[in-house]
């Protein structure tokens, strides 16, 4: 997405983030499963709701950067 690798402490903040969300999911599972509804595909039963719900909210956060939106 930004045509590069992350820096250092960029990851370090990516690895914090999906940690955090996994935590939050966890103790609110419908909360997991309200998100995996979103959209027009089907998600994949075959993945873990929490880190599926974790995974979705970071992956949100990176396509929500400036850096992503004005390449």
């Amino acid at each position: 997405l930004l045509a590069r690798s992350p820096s250092d402490a960029e990851l370090k903040v990516l690895k914090a983030s999906i940690e955090k969300q996994r935590r939050l999911f966890a103790a609110d599972k419908p909360a997991a499963e309200k998100l995996l509804k979103v959209g027009e595909s089907p998600r994949n039963a075959k993945l873990d709701p929490v880190d599926h719900a974790a995974l979705t909210a970071v992956c949100l956060m990176i396509l929500n950067l400036d850096e992503v939106l004005t390449k």
